[in-house]
């Protein structure tokens, strides 16, 4: 979505579903009309009518048992393991695989990425995890404003609108957003797409600068800048998995 959605109320919640126990996500929203089930890389969330009975909830999600509990295995089966941020870990950064080389060194060394594809981070202490998550966003902060603005500025230029602000999120359920000031927000965590993902959602939130919606007008938009998008929608939706392991 482009669009900053309304406050919605969060609950973590169980259900037995053909004799297993299944904790999911809540979300209430009182703009929701219909229920609605999706699953990530944090299990399964559930958004539902602000004023929806819980009872009916579970009728529901029992309807959708055999779907629900396949795709929970398959997640589980396929899920990452988060990060463990030590010498040799792998990690992604536009689309490619480098590789996070530790090394002691100043706290105020900046990270260098070199052509062999190593990510060299210096610490007083290598072996701090906490310390070297921290450096690493960083870094990969930095880059990700530095690129987001050069692709910004490349499509905003082709699509005739004027070079919007640009702020960093921390979301985990969307890639971007405009609100209706033309103000728009990248996750940082996109900067570990290949550029044809980051443009998709640049060229998707530009868009928004001229239909807050997503009408056909607003899809025609998209496509004229981008005739392939379709391509990068989905394989940034192959890919999130992976970019949400940070």
């Amino acid at each position: 979505m482009g669009l900053f959605k309304p406050h919605a109320a969060i609950e973590t919640r169980t259900v037995r579903l053909d004799g297993q126990e299944v904790s999911y996500l809540l979300k209430r929203s009182p703009k929701r009309r219909t229920i609605g089930m999706r699953i990530d890389h944090r299990g399964l969330t559930v958004n539902a009518p602000q004023r929806a009975a819980l009872y009916h909830l579970d009728q529901v999600l029992q309807e959708r048992s055999g779907w629900l509990l396949d795709k929970l295995q398959e997640w589980q089966t396929n899920r990452l393991e988060p990060m463990g941020f030590g010498h040799g870990e792998p990690l992604l950064f536009l689309g490619s695989d480098i590789r996070l080389c530790l090394m002691a060194g100043g706290l105020r060394a900046k990270p260098l990425l070199a052509e062999d594809d190593s990510l060299t981070v210096k610490l007083p202490d290598p072996t701090d995890a906490a310390a070297v998550r921290r450096k690493l966003e960083q870094w990969y902060r930095a880059e990700a404003r530095r690129h987001f603005i050069q692709r910004l500025e490349h499509y905003s230029n082709c699509m005739g609108l004027a070079m919007p602000s640009l702020s960093l999120s921390n979301a985990r359920s969307r890639w971007g957003s405009c609100n209706s000031r033309g103000e728009i927000r990248l996750s940082w965590r996109l900067i570990q797409a290949p550029i044809s993902q980051i443009d998709y959602v640049v060229v998707h939130e530009l868009a928004h600068i001229r239909e807050l919606n997503h009408s056909s007008r607003f899809w025609s938009i998209v496509e004229e800048t981008l005739p392939r998008y379709e391509a990068a929608h989905q394989a940034l939706k192959a890919s999130g998995e992976r970019y949400h392991r940070f």
